[in-house]
């Protein structure tokens, strides 16, 4: 479902310095994601581990190019698909285009509140985009006004403080997530936390050694070659259920599942319906 793009001249200069100045690494985070979209098994893992929360009408908050998106038109009835770079947005207009259950959006999430809310969203998924933005409370709060009582907040991140080094630095993360750290940000926000858990135990050697000992000036994805990628695609079914047996004690990425209280007079939302 494509959404117009403004052909003011004054604002489209206004909007790119904006991306410029959000997205010093567009080009970047383009490619690794085009190299993850053949990672399929990795994008159904992850929002397996958050379906039974998602609703009918589903906010993919940041994005990219859609490979979250793509899993998740088997939940929902309507997705929008939102993400700031015009270049993912060229990507994700041709990608799903020909699909009425996806609205595809070019929104600044610290902006475009209004609009996304008008759209009764009653989940939103944020896979690996809090880590980008500096403000990151201020986006939780963000978060919290966009989705109707009840609705559910899905996040993935990357995980372990200790982790954090020169692929973090490449791929423009400002922070890696401890437990606490996260819960507490989404307590502050105002979300009631449900569950929160590691992700992915498999990953956290081969970052480490990356990131921290060879010190790799890139991308995580970009560090791989093709038939590397091929490989962990493979193996990835394996992964998932050696990570759900162990309930991993760490991992490369974290996972939380918070819940907009719901409140006198609010019973007629989904999630807030006597069960």
């Amino acid at each position: 479902m494509p959404t117009d793009f403004n052909t003011d001249n004054s604002d489209n200069s206004d909007n790119s310095d904006k991306v410029a100045r959000k997205l010093p690494l567009e080009a970047e985070h383009l490619e690794a994601l085009s190299r993850m979209q053949s990672l399929t098994p990795y994008y159904q893992w992850s929002i397996e581990l958050v379906a039974p929360w998602l609703g009918k009408r589903v906010l993919d908050a940041g994005c990219g190019i859609g490979n979250a998106t793509e899993q998740l038109r088997a939940y929902a009835e309507y997705v929008l698909a939102v993400d700031l770079s015009p270049e993912n947005m060229k990507v994700l207009q041709h990608r799903f285009a020909d699909d009425p259950h996806v609205e595809c959006a070019q929104f600044d999430l610290d902006e475009n509140m209004e609009e996304i809310a008008s759209r009764n969203i009653d989940s939103i998924v944020c896979f690996d985009v809090l880590e980008h933005v500096e403000d990151d409370q201020g986006l939780l709060d963000q978060f919290f006004n966009m989705v109707q009582p009840g609705g559910h907040l899905l996040i993935k991140v990357p995980a372990g403080r200790w982790l954090y080094g020169s692929v973090d630095i490449a791929s423009a993360h400002f922070r890696r997530y401890i437990k606490s750290e996260l819960k507490q940000k989404a307590l502050q926000s105002g979300w009631q936390i449900k569950k929160i858990h590691y992700m992915n135990i498999f990953g956290v050697i081969p970052y480490f050694i990356k990131s921290r000992i060879l010190r790799k000036q890139a991308n995580f994805s970009r560090t791989m070659s093709t038939r590397q990628l091929a490989r962990i695609k493979r193996m990835l079914p394996i992964f998932k259920i050696i990570d759900r047996f162990i309930g991993p004690p760490i991992g490369q990425s974290l996972i939380l599942i918070a819940q907009k209280p719901c409140t006198e007079g609010h019973s007629d939302f989904d999630f807030c319906k006597p069960k």
